[in-house]
């Protein structure tokens, strides 16, 4: 009796630890009809390093783009068709939004915003694609992570970079 009790307890266990798995929240957070829209930038934490330097960059920052300042970001994205993105991003300078100097065409596969084209000098996701984390009505969350990425090859072909840090916004419209 006591070993027939032992075996309905371990398939007890068994199913309540597959149930437990099934309901991971992995892509509980991401809704990609919510992508399109203006989002501000408030946080941005991790650590970048140059090929030239010993130490990290670090930071952790938070912004208001309702009251910005000269360090402030946003992001503009349009739906060009499906799974097809134009992203532009737009920097706070002089008491005004500035467009960056370029705009990138994403493709999204999967939680991956993955560049396929920049138009201009340079777009807001230069080194990494961006990996959405949370997408939401009014909260996005992007992971970015590069290494020993060549940043300008044509003048200075063995500087590099590698990096890891997150940007959240907030939809501003």
């Amino acid at each position: 009796m006591k070993t027939l009790r032992f075996i309905g307890m371990a398939v007890v266990a068994i199913i309540m630890s597959l149930n437990f798995a099934a309901c991971s929240d992995d892509d509980e957070d991401i809704d990609v009809n919510q992508l399109e829209g203006t989002w501000g930038l408030v946080r941005s934490a991790g650590w970048e390093l140059c090929s030239e330097e010993t130490e990290k960059d670090e930071w952790d920052d938070s912004y208001n783009p309702y009251n910005p300042d000269e360090d402030c970001s946003k992001l503009v994205i349009k739906k060009l068709e499906d799974n097809k993105y134009s992203v532009t991003g737009h920097d706070y300078s002089y008491s005004q939004w500035k467009p960056d100097r370029g705009s990138q065409i994403m493709s999204l596969n999967g939680n991956t915003l993955v560049i396929t084209q920049t138009d201009g000098e340079f777009g807001h996701f230069d080194y990494g694609n961006p990996i959405i984390e949370v997408l939401t009505s009014d909260k996005m969350i992007l992971h970015i992570k590069y290494d020993n990425v060549q940043t300008d090859p044509e003048f200075e072909p063995e500087h590099r970079h590698s990096g890891d840090f997150t940007e959240t916004f907030t939809r501003m419209k």
